[in-house]
């Protein structure tokens, strides 16, 4: 007897999670396009269906596949683009109550407030929106929950609280309101205005249209000093929401990494920074060292280009829980490679403020510097992959500072490094 292969399970990529969870309230299109390493690939068409899962491993939902990019199987790790349609049978009537305020996360078939004005956005309500809607209209707030593209903005669990207290505000002056959480991206382009009218639709809403937006470099430069956010930007809700997820920049979270060639220092930097900051500073620090990680959190890993990323999110990772609780992590990884460095600083920034450090120490200065006789093995080829010799250091474009050891104390380059943290206004001088 034939029994028809099973379906391959995948967590896909938070935008296209999102994307998915969209579609499955009645949203958008229930056709998905999704990444996946080639042998999953390959198991997903053969038995024309994919699992997809959450990031705890809960299925979500089944996407019937009908088309796949070629593939090579020699490499069973190369990521290949999945076509397939969610069917009609895998939604869920009432839709998916995911994450947090899952009484608020209303199916629009359920959950419709006709002729509403709507203001939708993953940000808390900003005045010049809520002025734009309708006074003669019921208002409909609708948060949206889901992954950030490139501008990092408050979580969920920060801007719902804004959205309740307006609510509450609207409907003591007498107007019916209501507030809903919907998964969906934000693009930071065009596409997000075409899915806020889509979603408010949905609802049975208009978006309502702004003439203005805030002006968020003042925002920005409130939050980082302390200062009063704009009122006629920032309804008090709104702006409390915005000082929770960035309080001034003394008292909130930040990641220093220190990037850079083996032997160029910056271990011996970072310790020194670290030690400067817990004299001085009054914050809670922590060293995240390159070495010490591997052996302890990244055990058992090798020193493949898989394996060198991995162990840089695992920090990366750390560090931005560290920063998220406003403490100090100072990372002295090598960090070779400028994807990885930027995945870092995104899950950084979600809460706190990167900072990124080049120790740009000449080639021959590490090598000449080498007691442990790793760059001669290099050399030898007896290890291969070997940052600087046989694989390559991506120097940053994008770095905040820039040291070379070879042409200064390491008491001098701490100093550097404090005074940058200064400047920036992380700590006092």
């Amino acid at each position: 007897m034939n029994h028809p292969t099973a379906p391959p399970s995948i967590t896909p990529a938070p935008v296209t999670l999102a994307e998915i969870e969209l579609a499955l309230l009645g949203i958008g299109t229930p056709t998905v396009r999704i990444e996946v390493p080639a042998a999953v690939g390959q198991d997903a068409f053969a038995s024309r269906r994919l699992v997809v899962t959450d990031q705890e491993g809960a299925p979500v939902t089944t996407v019937g596949v009908v088309a796949q990019t070629h593939a090579q199987l020699s490499d069973p790790d190369r990521e290949i683009a999945l076509s397939g349609v969610i069917t009609a049978s895998d939604a869920s009537a009432e839709g998916p109550a995911r994450g947090p305020y899952s009484g608020l996360r209303l199916n629009p078939a359920h959950a419709r407030l006709d002729s509403a004005s709507a203001v939708v956005g993953h940000n808390p309500p900003d005045a010049h929106a809520l002025a734009a809607l309708a006074p003669d209209r019921p208002a409909l707030i609708v948060v949206l929950d889901g992954p950030r593209l490139t501008v990092p903005g408050p979580p969920v669990h920060m801007v719902v609280p804004a959205a309740l207290a307006i609510r509450d505000d609207l409907r003591a002056d007498g107007r019916e309101a209501e507030v809903v959480v919907v998964p969906a991206p934000r693009y930071d382009d065009e596409r997000d205005d075409a899915l806020a009218a889509t979603v408010a639709r949905a609802y049975g809403a208009e978006p309502a249209l702004a003439f203005r937006r805030p002006d968020h470099a003042a925002l920005h430069e409130a939050l980082n000093t302390g200062k009063e956010l704009p009122a006629e930007d920032w309804p008090a809700a709104s702006a409390a929401a915005w000082r929770r997820w960035r309080p001034a920049r003394p008292e909130r979270g930040l990641v220093v990494l220190l990037t850079g060639l083996s032997g160029s220092g910056k271990s011996t930097v970072a310790r020194a920074v670290v030690e400067r900051l817990a004299e001085h500073s009054g914050r809670t620090v922590t060293l995240l060292d390159g070495d010490v990680v591997r052996r302890n959190l990244s055990a058992g890993l090798g020193f493949s280009r898989v394996d060198r990323d991995r162990n840089v999110r695992r920090i990366g990772f750390v560090a931005a829980e560290i920063a998220r609780h406003d403490g100090l992590a100072v990372c002295a990884p090598i960090a070779p490679f400028a994807t990885t460095r930027a995945e870092v600083r995104a899950m950084a920034e979600e809460s706190g403020d990167f900072v990124l450090v080049h120790v740009a120490t000449p080639l021959e200065e590490c090598e000449r510097r080498d007691r442990k006789g790793l760059y001669a093995r290099a050399r030898a080829g007896t290890i291969p992959e070997f940052t600087g010799i046989s694989s390559p250091y991506e120097i940053p474009e994008d770095a905040d500072l820039v040291l070379d050891t070879s042409q200064m104390t390491i008491s001098q380059a701490r100093d550097l490094v404090m005074e940058f943290l200064a400047e920036g206004g992380w700590v006092t001088r």
